[in-house]
């Protein structure tokens, strides 16, 4: 079987090879077709391995283990480098070759193919073979023993790949249906990160600019722009463009030990090397296709000072990551803070004032604003959050809250929708801001009075097995709270499991550090204002970019309509003139 994987991946490489060779010939397609269904099978050949478990393989051996249910055997097949890689690689191939494609860049999905094809069989290739079987296998990373973990690097590729499509079209055909896709499938992907790192790695909070994620998070803005201007807009066209470099980029910083991150797969330095000149090379193409595509329409002045805010914190965002490069030390979350905070603030007004300057009375929508930014200023100052920056950015979200909720009946449910899930988002951005962390000592039976909450704790658990687990009870207002400890001998690893009390308004997590034989325990409790509002405002959007999607495969399905009806109509009145004649 392996032998079968092996031989899959050099025939994708080799027939993608001849597909980038014959970019111009009606053979392409099938060519890149045919090595599609080689990655499926190597895929298919590497997932029944590590559900058979399959001690032969360095991937399974590595990345799984007998105890693990077949699911999380199959999450290790993107627990490391190469097996990351061959995912990513056939999710990719897979959609450039459905793709609509214009015939002068009918030369870019044979490429990409083609390099990532090479460097999987070179460089990373998932069947690699041990001299002989291992007893059994290592396994996946503990921290990665996630249900989001499950979900999350497949839809993240599949965003990505979407991602690429907008620029392969022909100028005259819509793409609104793969940009939404793409849209629906990057934000469910970020917050899925989110929410594994909310859960998973007990500091409090759910994004800490780590370079996977903003390798992302930098495609996710610049389709912002494209959904955004109209479709024949140049900006509309280069932000498409863009995307092709700014996926690669961010393939090959997060396969470097340029950054360190909090993904197993992060560290792989002659492959991500391998990938820069294919960066170099989409990156060219997208600098000479950008100078040559002279379309120009007309956009609102709110839309295009909305899609330059948005472009900035794209590269806001773009100098942050790729900051390595550059002497001194890795860029860390204060850069990314303080550079963005003036642009959260005109995006934001931009959002609530923007979609009705044209056709609303500017003194009623200007009043409008100004009376939500002086309501939840004051409330953000009675609430006790009075810095400065937490009072700006509590009366810029109701600045925007209140114009949007005005124009709900004439601006469309996606856009509005939209819109409040981002004012969603940010809401809980600021409640990050006031978020509070302690660790303290607590004997069994005693009890701690912690930012309102009284905690008891009743006291402390061993269970063996595999791994074996310690386990803390705490009595939190009434509600019973188990925070624990795994500990993985073999990888000499302690990993608290976080227990989180759910509010509204308030998250209360806590973790277990230490435990002792008399039941004495060293706790953390963090405090976090309004997490529930990121989840929220994050299925929001999501629901918009829907919206959005099937009222263009309407408005297609109408256009469709119309000219079938036209072609009937001109046949009718031909066939009659026929006739008479």
């Amino acid at each position: 079987m392996n032998t079968i994987g092996s031989a899959s991946l050099i025939i994708a490489a080799v027939l993608s090879t001849v597909a980038f060779l014959l970019a111009s010939k009606p053979a392409r397609r099938g060519l890149l077709v045919a090595s599609v269904v080689a990655l499926w099978i190597a895929m298919a050949v590497a997932v029944v391995a590590l559900i058979r478990e399959d001690t032969s393989l360095v991937l399974v051996v590595e990345h799984t283990r007998t105890d693990l249910s077949w699911p999380r055997r199959v999450m290790g097949l993107w627990g490391g480098s190469e097996g990351s890689l061959l995912l990513f690689t056939t999710i990719v191939a897979t959609i450039l070759a459905m793709a609509p494609t214009a015939r002068r860049v009918a030369w870019v999905a044979p490429l990409i193919t083609a390099t990532l094809a090479w460097s999987l069989t070179t460089l990373a290739p998932p069947f690699e073979t041990l001299a002989a079987p291992a007893i059994r296998g290592s396994g996946l990373s503990p921290i990665l023993e996630h249900w989001a973990m499950l979900i999350h690097p497949p839809l993240l590729y599949a965003g990505l790949a979407l991602a690429l499509v907008p620029a392969l079209a022909p100028r005259d055909q819509s793409t609104a249906r793969w940009t939404t896709a793409a849209l629906v499938a990057l934000t469910g992907a970020l917050a899925l990160g989110g929410r594994w790192a909310y859960v998973e790695l007990g500091w409090g909070g759910w994004w800490a600019w780590d370079p996977v994620e903003n390798v992302a998070l930098i495609p996710w803005l610049l389709l912002l722009v494209h959904v955004h201007l109209p479709s024949q807009h140049w900006w509309t066209r280069c932000s498409a463009y863009v995307v092709w470099p700014a996926v690669f980029a961010g393939t090959a910083m997060t396969r470097t030990s340029l950054r360190t991150s909090v993904h197993s797969f992060a560290n792989a330095d002659g492959l991500g090397w391998t990938l820069w000149p294919l960066t170099a090379v989409l990156g060219a193409a997208a600098v000479v296709l950008a100078v040559r595509d002279r379309t120009y329409t007309r956009a609102r002045p709110a839309v295009m000072l909305a899609s330059i805010v948005v472009l900035f914190s794209a590269v806001v965002i773009a100098l942050g990551t790729f900051r390595p490069f550059l002497p001194g030390e890795a860029t860390a979350g204060w850069f990314y803070t303080r550079a963005l905070f003036p642009v959260v603030i005109g995006a934001l007004l931009a959002l609530g004032v923007g979609p009705r300057w044209t056709s609303d009375s500017h003194p009623v929508l200007l009043a409008q604003a100004g009376a939500g930014f002086v309501l939840t200023a004051i409330t953000s100052l009675i609430g006790g959050w009075t810095e400065w920056y937490q009072v700006i950015l509590a009366g810029s979200l109701g600045a925007t809250t209140l114009p949007t909720l005005a124009g709900w009946s004439r601006h469309g449910a996606a856009r509005t929708i939209g819109h409040l899930g981002m004012v969603a988002v940010l809401a809980g951005a600021l409640g990050g801001t006031a978020s509070q962390s302690l660790t303290f000592d607590l004997g069994e039976g005693e009890t701690r009075v912690v930012d309102g909450a009284e905690i008891t704790n009743l006291g402390v658990d061993l269970a063996d097995g595999a791994p074996p687990v310690v386990t803390s009870t705490l009595d939190v207002d009434g509600s019973t709270q188990r925070p624990s400890i795994g500990i993985y001998a073999e990888r000499g690893l302690r990993l608290p499991e976080i227990a989180t009390k759910h509010g509204f308004f308030v998250d209360r997590q806590y973790i277990l550090r230490s435990a002792d034989d008399d039941g004495s325990i060293t706790v953390t409790a963090n405090t976090q204002p309004f997490t529930s509002f990121v989840w929220l405002g994050v299925v929001a959007i999501i629901a918009a970019f829907v919206l959005r999607g099937q009222s263009a495969l309407l408005r297609f399905s109408r256009r469709a309509f119309k000219s079938s009806l036209t072609v009937d109509a001109l046949a009718g009145d031909t066939s009659t003139g026929s006739g008479s004649g």
